[in-house]
């Protein structure tokens, strides 16, 4: 939107909302007149949302909003008077004090008489007593939720009220904590840290959480070795190996362990088993025992390959835009520019280079020699370039359609002349698919781990 229209629209919007708050004030003092003040307040206070200048309304809400708060007062002092609800009778005065804050931010001060604060401050301490022994009383029934509920009313009125706000927290924490413990006695380790976390997220200190969350990961911990990979093109099978490994380590699961690769290559030099052969699964279940890895995996890189693309060109008919001075035919002795087009020609290129990577791998368990995932994966990235070039000021340049100028092409004719001639290098396409491959291999490493972690 242009500065000039955005100013304009600004006006209209400020002088409807002037004209919306003049009408609602002239329909206040009609139902003020009728005696009707708890509407004409209503009213009032519409018309100073709508235009917080508006004289008419802050006298008008001056005067009909100080009756309906005193309506208001009047009812907390009947509620405080008959002493029956002390939650009531807060709830009156909260109420009423609400509503003469909601007009103060409108320039209107209503008045609450010292009275009324001081009967409130009394009732309130009452109530806040009498709920704080009703938290501790669902606490020691163990209704956390419950008890939760009643600290948070009591840190609404009093944030500094003994000590409510620990309690309520004891009240969220507890139930987590006790379910994690329990979790963890029972073997589920991951449910165990998933509650323990929630307690040490908000409470790092909080009874012996932080040990119990460390003691479920290392209970339930997953160790898992990434062996060498084998394939024709051993830098990319290693390159391939080292991505799954960082792959692994990246994810947010505190129960995968991923071997050490240098530790893992020193043992399998060791034991003279070699880099490239441990491919098949009876080698792979002696090769991960030594490692002290729970699963392994293997894979073998089937193909890679990276493409550079021949650039392709072909001339297409164009059009040079001029302009040429010619005689005025109605002002004799006059000259006039006009717009010319002459057939003109540009070149077209084209270039795609692509990288394709086969991956084929295998999770499997040494505690049962299940093979747990078995997949081929492929992958193949492509980047391209089209663009056209031209002798002549790119800008004068016009597509050609059947011999005649196509005006509905030049833009895209324009953004081809100023597109990017350079493609992406077949190596880094080739990183680009191995990387896919590998995060995908990874991804469902973890999804069957997980599935084998209580």
């Amino acid at each position: 939107m242009k500065p000039i229209t955005f100013i304009l629209a600004l006006v209209a919007l400020t002088l409807a909302a002037c004209s919306g708050s003049k009408s609602m004030a002239k329909k206040g003092m009609k139902l003020e007149a009728g005696g009707l003040y708890a509407e004409a307040a209503d009213m009032y206070l519409q018309s100073l949302i709508r235009n917080r200048n508006n004289v008419e309304a802050r006298i008008g809400l001056k005067k009909t909003g100080q009756l309906l708060l005193n309506d208001k007062l009047g009812a907390f002092f009947r509620s405080f008077a008959a002493g029956d609800s002390k939650e009531e009778a807060v709830n009156a005065y909260l109420s009423a004090k609400s509503y003469a804050d909601r007009a103060g931010q409108y320039g209107v001060v209503l008045d609450i008489p010292s009275n009324y604060t001081t009967d409130f401050n009394d009732v309130k301490g009452r109530y806040l007593v009498e709920q704080y022994q009703r938290g501790q009383e669902l606490l020691a029934a163990k209704d956390y939720k419950g008890a939760e509920a009643v600290f948070a009313k009591i840190t609404a009125l009093d944030p500094a009220f003994k000590d409510s706000g620990t309690l309520k927290n004891v009240a969220y924490l507890e139930p987590l904590y006790q379910s994690g413990k329990d979790a963890l006695a029972q073997g589920h380790y991951r449910k165990a840290y998933a509650d323990l976390d929630k307690v040490t997220s908000k409470d790092a200190a909080y009874k012996d959480a932080t040990a119990l969350k460390d003691e479920a990961v290392t209970k339930g911990r997953y160790a898992i070795a990434v062996l060498p990979f084998s394939g024709a093109r051993k830098s990319e099978a290693a390159r391939a190996q080292a991505l799954v490994m960082t792959a692994l380590t990246g994810m947010a699961d505190p129960f995968i362990k991923v071997v050490d690769r240098e530790n893992m290559e020193r043992i399998l030099e060791e034991q003279r088993l070699s880099m490239s052969g441990v491919i098949d699964e009876a080698t792979a279940v002696q090769a991960g025992k030594l490692i002290g890895a729970q699963a392994v995996v293997m894979g073998t890189l089937v193909d890679y390959r990276e493409e550079t693309g021949m650039v392709k060109k072909g001339t297409r008919d164009g059009f040079r835009r001029y302009e040429q001075r010619v005689k005025d035919i109605n002002n004799p002795g006059q000259m006039v520019s006009v717009v010319r087009f002459a057939p003109v020609k540009y070149t077209e290129y084209q270039q795609e280079n692509k990288a394709t990577a086969s991956f084929s791998y295998k999770l499997v368990s040494l505690e049962t020699g299940e093979v747990l995932v078995s997949k081929l994966v492929d992958r193949t990235v492509t980047d391209q370039a089209r663009y056209a070039g031209y002798d002549g000021q790119p800008g004068e340049l016009y597509p050609s359609r059947n011999g005649v100028v196509f005006n509905d092409g030049y833009r895209d004719l324009q953004n081809q002349l100023r597109a990017s001639r350079t493609v992406k290098a077949p190596g880094v396409l080739g990183s680009d698919a191995l990387r896919q491959v590998t995060e995908g291999v990874a991804w469902e490493v973890q999804g069957a781990i997980a599935n084998r972690i209580p």
